[in-house]
């Protein structure tokens, strides 16, 4: 892991360098009472990491060493004017002689070692101890149920929490004279024994680190100046929270168990009897004396007043959104009165075009221009046979109008050319050149059978007449 990352993931994580020596500042009654029987004594940290604890040696004249791995601690360190060394715990522990430290300090390191080296790591502390000297090995307390679960795994450096009394036990068992443990860092707020507690003060207010406090063996007078300092109970446990927790709330049972019986004793179908005897009838009369419709016709007036400031709010945009379409179509109609004036002015000049002399003079002209592009296009032969049916049909069509005003003459007609036998002939042709298609029987006379059964006297004479009329044509 990078030197860099983990300095950095330390500032952030475990807390400033204010923060951390007002924690450590614990540790300095124990301190002194050594200082005291051994003025020229050193202290060694291992693992002392940017060097917070060392500051606070020197800050009260207690020599000093620390011994760290990681490059990015040390050179903060350095920065700092410490007196530091990289060099492993155990070489560094090996390399000193017997009795030549007054204690020997380690700030959440015992959990980064693995069991067998933090073993060797109290044997030797054991060896270069003085007489009364202390081991003080700092880590995050599992007890703290968010600590154990989660908060100890941030680092992942870490390689599995210690219960306190298994790192107690461990100085015990390789020849310390005794050990206690003391819990850190928990809230003020709950360090009163009469303070209320909640769950999850149960499950996080534990305290979140904890120390084992573990001194030599020496003479009665030196142990007694310890005494106080090792009989005294520091922070809070689990236990301690829980069973707080738990009077709390059989409190509160018991106040909700009074009240139910309280309850219990009620006489509440009396109440109600009582109750049912009251007069109601003088309530009701006074409900009635309420003027309720004067107050309904108030609310409506209310209710008439808001929705006409609502509207009063609507219709300005409304008519705002009207006046702007209004004004689009303006401009539409302006510009479709702008086309309907040029399509006028255009049509004027065509009838101007039209009724010009020019235009009447070049008439027989254009007329000889388009039969001649007709003649080049169509041919001598189609063209003209095209101008015969024309002629034709515009004699044809003068003799239907005359034989339409002349109808006799249309009779003599038709009786020339049925004798003569040029009827069909002319027929034919007729229907050639006007391209109508006729029955055979078109130009034939239609005869109709009448029947005389159901005539009148005066009809039959009438009917013989006509008869004879269309006989004689």
């Amino acid at each position: 892991m990078g030197s860099s990352f983990y300095r950095s993931f330390e500032e952030r994580h475990r807390g400033s360098v204010e923060d951390i020596k007002d924690r450590q500042k614990f540790y300095l009654p124990f301190l002194f009472q050594l200082k005291e029987l051994y003025p020229d004594g050193v202290i060694a940290d291992i693992g002392c990491g940017r060097g917070e604890w060392l500051e606070i040696l020197n800050e009260n004249d207690i020599a000093n060493i620390g011994v760290d791995l990681d490059d990015g601690m040390l050179a903060r360190a350095s920065e700092a004017g410490l007196n530091v060394q990289k060099m492993d715990c155990l070489e560094f522990l090996e390399s000193q002689a017997d009795e030549s430290l007054i204690a020997l300090t380690g700030f959440h390191i015992a959990e980064h070692l693995p069991f067998e080296i933090l073993q060797q790591l109290v044997m030797h502390t054991l060896r270069v101890l003085k007489p009364g000297g202390l081991l003080i090995l700092e880590t995050p307390n599992p007890e703290n149920l968010s600590v154990g679960a989660c908060s100890f795994y941030m680092d992942p450096t870490h390689n599995h929490p210690l219960p306190p009394p298994l790192l107690e036990f461990l100085p015990i068992h390789y020849g310390f004279n005794r050990a206690i443990t003391v819990r850190l860092q928990e809230k003020d707020v709950l360090k009163p024994a009469d303070s209320q507690v909640n769950l999850i003060d149960v499950l996080k207010g534990v305290s979140p680190d904890y120390s084992v406090i573990a001194q030599k063996d020496a003479p009665l007078e030196i142990l007694n100046r310890f005494e106080a300092l090792f009989t005294k109970q520091y922070g809070l446990t689990l236990d301690a929270l829980s069973d707080r927790y738990d009077a709390i709330l059989n409190d509160q049972l018991s106040v909700l168990a009074a009240r139910l019986d309280k309850f219990d004793q009620i006489d509440l179908a009396g109440r109600l009897d009582k109750l049912d005897q009251s007069d109601f009838g003088s309530r009701l009369d006074k409900l009635d004396q309420l003027d309720f419709g004067s107050r309904l016709d108030k609310l409506d007036q209310l209710d008439l007043v808001s929705r006409l400031e609502k509207l009063d709010q609507i219709y300005p945009r409304q008519i705002e959104t009207m006046q702007e379409c209004i004004h689009q179509l303006q401009g539409k109609v302006g510009e479709l009165s702008l086309v309907l004036d040029q399509n006028h002015q255009l049509h004027q000049q065509v009838i101007d075009l039209e009724s010009s002399r020019s235009w009447r003079i070049t008439k027989p002209l254009r007329w000889l221009s388009l039969q001649y592009q007709l003649l080049r296009m169509e041919g001598i032969k189609v063209r003209s046979r095209r101008a015969a049916k024309k002629i034709v049909r515009k004699s044809m069509a003068f003799a239907l109008v005359f034989f339409h005003r002349y109808p006799k003459s249309k009779v003599y007609l038709f009786k020339i050319l049925r004798r003569s036998g040029c009827y069909p002939l002319l027929q034919r042709f007729f229907r050639r050149v006007m391209l109508v298609q006729t029955d055979a029987t078109m130009m034939q006379p239609v005869k109709f059978d009448v029947g005389t059964e159901d005539m009148t006297s005066r009809a039959l004479s009438i009917y013989n007449e006509l008869k004879n009329k269309n006989t004689e044509k």
